[in-house]
């Protein structure tokens, strides 16, 4: 096993995809995941990120720590002054040929569902976004249940790869928290791990996501995520710790 340090690279986050303090959470991932792949050449299967400070709009610095080994490459990759992750590739992934989650498609088309309509000047990176909520859950609506199944879909023609859209998707929702809320509170990912699955090719944009929190106290909580294409194949799946700002 070898340990290479390679050059810093520079990244421009653009204002229009800002949540709260920062920029969109899923988006800084998706960075690092591209930036280890583009030092390795290989193939992102997992990533653990720990976002320590909000990303400002703007230029960027990341910096690989590159560790390679065996079939597979560990990869440690620092947005300078935000956080790291740990990013797992893979020369050769190869097609699924088993998978034990899957769902049953929706019983109603995307499009002909209400979308939920996200203030933009609340939550910019919304804008970016098509929301199709499937089950009755919607953000501070006071409800029994802390989990949300919608159908979403990039609105942009951007030049994500499928694991790096695969992160920008996992983190798109709010807490599952917010379903049960009846008013915003900052609830900030500390910490956020996700598996990328192989899929078969679909030229559907939509995919079908289910978030819940599934444990919280006064000042912690995890919310679990899955992620399905549109025939209802796993693409990927997540799981965060965020702090509870009262």
């Amino acid at each position: 096993m070898s340990v290479t340090t390679a050059a810093s690279h520079r990244t421009e986050f653009d204002a229009t995809w800002k949540s709260f303090d920062g920029i969109h959470g899923g988006l800084a991932v998706a960075r690092m995941i591209r930036t280890a792949a583009d030092a390795t050449g290989a193939i992102p299967v997992a990533v653990t990120a720990h976002l320590d400070r909000p990303v400002p709009p703007g230029p960027a610095e990341m910096v690989v720590d590159r560790t390679l080994g065996g079939r597979t490459i560990s990869c440690l990759v620092t947005l300078t002054g935000s956080g790291t992750a740990l990013v797992r590739l893979a020369r050769d992934v190869g097609p699924s040929t088993r998978s034990t989650l899957s769902v049953a498609p929706a019983p109603n088309d995307p499009s002909t569902l209400p979308r939920l309509e996200i203030p933009v000047d609340f939550v910019p990176f919304s804008q970016h976004l098509d929301i199709r909520p499937i089950n009755a859950a919607r953000p501070f609506a006071g409800g029994d249940s802390p989990e949300f199944d919608v159908w979403i879909r990039l609105l942009d023609d951007l030049e994500f790869t499928t694991q790096e859209r695969s992160a920008v998707l996992l983190d798109a929702l709010p807490p599952g928290l917010f379903a049960t809320l009846t008013r915003p509170v900052a609830i900030p990912t500390v910490e956020f791990s996700a598996h990328f699955a192989p899929t078969s090719p679909t030229m559907s944009p939509w995919h079908r996501l289910r978030h819940r929190t599934v444990w919280a106290t006064g000042s912690l909580c995890v919310d679990e995520t899955e992620l399905f294409t549109a025939t209802g194949e796993l693409a990927a799946q997540a799981r965060q710790l965020r702090r509870i700002l009262a």
